[in-house]
C-alpha cells in the first residue's frame, strides 16, 4: 500500500494539524495591555539616548503602535521580548503594516523607551 495515498486520504488531519500549529504560534509573544504614554523621565532618557528623538516623535511612535500593532494581533507584552530582538520585530512588522522607515524608527524608540518605563514603575 502506498503511504502517500494514505496521507492524501487523511488530508483533514493534516489540515487540522496545520491550523493547530498556526493557532499556537499566534499565542507568542505573550499578550499585554495597550502600553501607556511615556513618563516625563522616560521621554528625557529617550531624548538623551537617541539624538533627534523628541516628545512629539515618541508620541507618534505610541500612536502608531496603538493603531497598527493591534490590527493583526494582540498587543505584545513589551517586557517579555528582549531589547535586542525589537529592532528586527519592528522592521518586519512595520513593513507588513506599510509603515515608512521614519515611522518604524518612531515605533522602535517608543517601544524601547516604554520597556524601560515599565521597568521603573
Amino acid at each position: 500500500m502506498n503511504p502517500f495515498r494514505n496521507m492524501c486520504r487523511d488530508w483533514r488531519g493534516v489540515v487540522a494539524l496545520v491550523v493547530l500549529v498556526l493557532t499556537a504560534a499566534g499565542c507568542y509573544p505573550k499578550a499585554g495591555p495597550a502600553p501607556a504614554a511615556l513618563s516625563a523621565n522616560s521621554v528625557a532618557t529617550a531624548s538623551t539616548r537617541w539624538p533627534g528623538v523628541t516628545p512629539a516623535s515618541l508620541a507618534v511612535g505610541h500612536d502608531l503602535f496603538l493603531a497598527k500593532c493591534n490590527s493583526c494581533h494582540e498587543y505584545p507584552d513589551l517586557g517579555a521580548i528582549s531589547e535586542g530582538r525589537w529592532p528586527g520585530i519592528v522592521e518586519s512588522m512595520g513593513k507588513k503594516s506599510q509603515l515608512a522607515a521614519e515611522e518604524r524608527d518612531a515605533v522602535l524608540h517608543y517601544v524601547l523607551a516604554s520597556r524601560s518605563d515599565q521597568a521603573t514603575r
